[in-house]
């Protein structure tokens, strides 16, 4: 009987700390969930040194480029040269391309 008390106890530990180690503050899953965390934050900071480098590009550019600020103005602002003549084409609506 007392071996079969003890058997009984050990067993009981046993499982708390089994239990513990899995479930408890700093358990098997809160380790997987960190590991996660970290993998989720890598890939965060790939893309946003990647974004960076372009940012840095398009700064060496804007400074050392008076090609590219031409092409820039053209495009974001609409700006042309003196003396160009510009065209604009309104674009087809769904009713004229049904007509065709």
């Amino acid at each position: 009987m007392r071996k079969r008390r003890v058997l009984l106890l050990i067993l009981l530990l046993f499982l708390t700390l089994l239990f513990l180690a899995f479930f408890g503050e700093k358990g098997i899953l809160y380790l997987l969930r960190q590991q996660k965390e970290l993998a989720r934050i890598r890939e965060m900071n790939v893309k946003l040194e990647e974004e960076n480098r372009k940012l840095r590009e398009e700064v060496r550019r804007l400074h050392h480029e008076k090609r590219y600020i031409e092409e820039i103005a053209r495009k974001e602002l609409g700006l042309v040269k003196e003396g160009e003549i510009i065209y604009q084409f309104d674009p087809p609506t769904p009713e004229k391309e049904r007509s065709k």
